[in-house]
């Protein structure tokens, strides 16, 4: 999850922090820290992927169905898709009439489409001639106008050699044949400011020139930029979420650098926070930036914080009074999406809120 979804090693390797993270802004976001929702429907499996759009939220995972459209206030049900496999990322297109699903199912509404199907936000009709596919599991998507940006773990799609890494139109599902960066492994996380598209991974090249597992691509030309940071840390060899504000680049990663933050132009490092495993999800709303993962603390210096905390985007310093419990800490919080009203998590944990009663598994929305 990231800004263009608004509209989501077992040993501590340090504890080492920039000293650019510093005080506390003056006021905080006013998310409460018990989970206020869904409040009817419940899903039966990990929720794996977030996109918002007006007054629909959509959620993606390995729950019945595999993707679901709820009330975006409540959480009410509003349909749910028959995908035979994991539903991993989601998109909406530009125009709101669709939402785009990446995954590992190979068949959605009973007809083939393998790893990539859109689908009408009305009422979860899946697009019969719609038929990008991929060669393996999409891990996410970006839409950009009347394009569809996907990374994942295949080697081809649509019948290109183009490993991790795709473009179709959002309208047709046909490729994008002018977008052809390729990496040497996986694309785990892409995030997109307007001008560029930002990917994350754990590859070491992109187009055949070494990269840190980041890397950018011009939205118009779609050439491979020369922004190449350094790695956030030593054993920091994957991305797992990217989100991008237009001023900063913010990465999910390893222990020693779950959040840290990179300028878009210089690939420099601004911050970075350490925790005691993986962030895995990014969202931002509000002034805050939410990293989701598999942590029961984040910061040496801070108060422990179960798989999910906010924190100051200028210094990465934590947010005192959002305080989410959740049951079942591994593998943690896998999708994040915010807006001004409602924060959604979603992963693998059996259950959110004070004990008891520990409800909301699987999903839960914070107002």
């Amino acid at each position: 999850m990231r800004i263009s979804r608004l509209l989501v090693t077992w040993v501590v390797t340090g504890f080492a922090l920039a000293a650019s993270v510093g005080l506390a802004p003056a006021a905080w976001g006013t998310y409460d820290s018990a989970p206020v929702g869904p409040t009817s429907w419940v899903p039966d499996g990990p929720v794996l992927a977030v996109a918002v759009s007006g007054d629909q939220v959509f959620v993606g995972g390995s729950f019945t169905g595999g993707l679901a459209a709820l009330d975006a206030s409540t959480g009410a049900l509003q349909w749910t898709a028959n995908a035979n496999g994991m539903v991993r990322a989601l998109a909406v297109s530009s125009d709101g009439s669709h939402v785009i699903a990446g995954g590992a199912f190979t068949a959605v509404g009973g007809a083939t489409h393998r790893r990539l199907a859109s689908l009408q936000v009305a009422d979860g009709t899946v697009e019969p001639r719609w038929r990008a596919s991929a060669g393996g599991t999409v891990r996410d998507l970006v839409v950009h106008g009347d394009v569809a940006y996907f990374g994942g773990t295949f080697q081809s799609h649509n019948g290109i050699q183009q490993r991790g890494l795709g473009a179709v139109s959002v309208t047709t599902g046909r490729a994008v044949t002018g977008f052809t960066a390729s990496a040497d492994a996986n694309v785990f996380a892409l995030a997109t400011d307007g001008a560029r598209l930002y990917l994350g991974g754990n590859f070491t090249a992109v187009n055949g020139l070494l990269r840190n597992s980041l890397a950018s691509v011009d939205l118009d030309t779609h050439a491979l930029h020369a922004w190449n940071p350094r790695r956030a840390c030593t054993g920091c060899n994957r991305y797992w979420d990217l989100l991008a504000d237009g001023t900063t680049v913010y990465a999910a990663s390893r222990n020693g650098a779950a959040v840290s933050a990179f300028d878009p132009a210089t690939g420099a490092q601004r911050w970075r926070v350490a925790a005691n495993s993986d962030g895995q999800a990014l969202a931002m709303a509000d002034g805050l930036l939410y990293v989701g993962g598999h942590f029961t603390w984040i910061r040496s210096d801070a108060e422990p914080r179960i798989i999910l905390a906010a924190l100051n985007p200028g210094t990465g310093a934590v947010d005192p009074n959002f305080r989410p419990r959740f049951v079942t800490t591994y593998p943690g919080i896998w999708a994040l999406a915010a807006t001004s009203t409602r924060l959604y998590a979603g992963g693998y944990f059996t259950g959110a809120g004070a004990s008891p009663p520990r409800r909301f598994p699987y999903l839960a929305m914070f107002g």
